[in-house]
């Protein structure tokens, strides 16, 4: 039996919610999972719910951040669903990154997916609990169609289960399956994967092109 599951990332955030803005207060987690969808964020996640692949969705699920249950509502709405939320497919805790730039940390946890900071979470931990999360909804939604909304690093991590792992000469990372490149160190919001289920077992690993919605 197949199921079918969209792994989205959400839409396009405001732009007061850079990442590289991110600092070592306490408030700074909190503010990252408040960030909410600008006003195109907004329409892009509404022409996304009307795409023909993401029709006759059976169930949605959704990380906890603001961002990617606003994206999840309007599929939700399109398909005559709703919103099942589970923060184990929330992108992975950043902790105290100090004076580093992100994008140094960002290289060192790409290239080590052991490597953290104080109060963060390393790559494989984000792994760990996308790939519970993932088992637990192929046992609930077997031989549906389901859309999954999370986040870059997260969604990258759970891909790194089934792809081909390198690295561009940015040292950003590239997966592929079969020879077919899902993701090539760029990441654009919304960003939609599709992957075929028998049971546990991958049968193939697409990434979609919604560049024009």
């Amino acid at each position: 039996m197949e199921t079918v599951v969209y792994l989205i990332r959400h839409s396009e955030v405001t732009p007061k919610a850079n990442i590289n803005n991110i600092s070592m207060h306490d408030n700074s987690q909190i503010e990252n999972e408040k960030t909410i969808l600008s006003v195109s964020g907004e329409k892009r996640a509404e022409r996304l719910s009307k795409h023909k692949e993401l029709q006759n969705i059976d169930a949605v699920y959704s990380s906890s951040y603001v961002r990617c249950l606003e994206t999840a509502k309007y599929i939700a709405l399109e398909n005559n669903t709703i919103v099942n939320v589970d923060d184990r497919l929330n992108e992975r805790k950043i902790g105290q990154i100090g004076d580093m730039e992100f994008r140094e940390f960002s290289r060192l946890q790409t290239k080590d997916f052991d490597f953290k900071l104080a109060g963060g979470e390393s790559l494989n931990q984000t792994k760990k609990r996308m790939v519970e999360a993932m088992k637990n909804i192929l046992m609930f939604e077997a031989g549906n169609r389901v859309v999954v909304i999370s986040h870059a690093s997260a969604l990258t991590t759970l891909l790194s289960s089934w792809c081909k792992k390198g690295f561009n000469y940015d040292d950003n990372i590239i997966l592929s399956y079969e020879d077919e490149t899902i993701i090539d160190g760029r990441y654009t919001a919304p960003m939609v994967f599709k992957v075929t289920f028998d049971g546990m077992n991958v049968l193939n690993v697409q990434y979609i092109d919604i560049s024009n919605i």
